[in-house]
């Protein structure tokens, strides 16, 4: 009889251990659904995504593909999926791609940009445009707000399938990832999207234009010279390599020498004031965040009894950036800006000749 209860308890586990596995597989599926292709693609990983094959059109270098051009829509393969967009959308609701939409030509009808902190270049012309914040502890948008703002395309940085899903409901959605190294590719993706491809083609030619005149300029001025990047954030300090916000405009576009310090890394390296003595930098450029903690942890760092002797401080070769905004998260007009910003500190002279052969080449692509 004990035999009996014992292998039919043994039955009963065995037959709840399945079912426990089975409930747990599903519960896993369903997730797994939620989260959807979209967190397929990890957009900060630190690697070339071009040697992928499972980069989604949208991200990386790889554009968005338009797989049919109607008369009043377009379908669009994008991070996420496929989605039906007006051919003319009138009412953007940019949670991202703030920066593109405006360098087209477009005003958004709503914007998402970190809190309503503007980068300095966006403030005048979204002055009156309402901001879409998050739902507080998320970083969902408020449904809500999307919806006051009646939109008939959003486009959006978020991965998530859950905020995807849910925007769908309210206007067609389009998912676009990695603008801060593909910032040529995302304008012409975003006029892909919204009907301006040659408005977004001239406005690439007008990048590139200010780049090969900047850094002509700049070369003469600097010879070779080495210049270094460090962040200032509330509790460190980060050098950069070239590929972290505007590392690449520094060092890809505009062709500037890292030093020997950063010369092998291609993402940040939080560093010591200390450890600054070693930094060999001709010239540094010294950017603070916007925030409380990170002015005083500027001010803390530019009071240290070792910061005069960094070798660029030293020299008098330190240029300042007071609004770091349009240079840690921008699109290209932001990019433009921190050419700008170069320019003038290395070869002001030349600035007005740069812009020139920028508009020269913006007007000629137009259409």
């Amino acid at each position: 009889m004990t035999s009996v209860v014992n292998q039919g308890t043994k039955r009963t586990i065995a037959v709840r251990s399945l079912v426990g596995v089975l409930a747990f597989s599903a519960f896993m599926l369903v997730i797994l659904q939620a989260i959807g292709p979209a967190l397929a693609y990890r957009s900060d990983a630190p690697r070339d995504l071009d040697e992928y094959s499972d980069v989604p059109p949208g991200a990386g270098s790889r554009p968005v593909d338009v797989v049919e051009d109607g008369d009043d829509y377009r379908l669009v393969r994008h991070v996420a999926g496929t989605s039906r967009v007006p051919a003319a959308p009138r009412r953007i609701c940019a949670l991202s791609s703030a920066d593109e939409v405006l360098s087209l030509g477009v005003m958004p009808v709503a914007h998402s940009i970190a809190d309503g902190n503007f980068p300095d270049y966006l403030k005048e012309p979204f002055r009156d445009v309402p901001w879409i914040p998050n739902v507080f502890g998320s970083n969902m948008p408020n449904m809500e707000a999307v919806i006051s703002v009646n939109p008939d395309l959003i486009i959006t940085r978020s991965p998530s399938r859950q905020t995807y899903e849910q925007l769908s409901r309210i206007a067609p959605v389009v998912v676009l990832l990695d603008h801060l190294d593909n910032y040529r590719q995302r304008v012409l993706d975003v006029g892909a999207i919204i009907g301006k491809r040659k408005e977004a083609e001239a406005r690439v030619a007008w990048y590139n234009a200010k780049v090969a005149a900047a850094r002509k300029a700049i070369h003469e001025k600097l010879r070779g010279r080495s210049v270094a990047l460090l962040r200032i954030r509330p509790t460190s300090y980060r050098l950069y390599g070239d590929q972290r916000h505007v590392s690449p405009v520094l060092y890809r576009d505009l062709g500037i020498r890292r030093p020997k310090l950063v010369e092998d890394r291609h993402w940040s390296a939080t560093v010591s004031p200390e450890g600054l003595l070693t930094l060999d930098a001709d010239y540094m450029i010294l950017a603070a965040d916007t925030t409380t903690g990170s002015q005083r942890n500027m001010d803390a760092l530019l009071s240290h009894p070792i910061w005069q002797r960094v070798p660029a401080v030293k020299s008098r070769q330190v240029l300042v950036i007071p609004k770091y905004r349009h240079w840690a998260d921008a699109g290209i007009l932001g990019r433009g800006r921190a050419v700008d910003d170069v320019v003038k500190a290395v070869a002001p002279r030349s600035l007005e000749e740069v812009n020139a052969s920028a508009d020269s080449a913006w007007r000629r692509a137009l259409p």
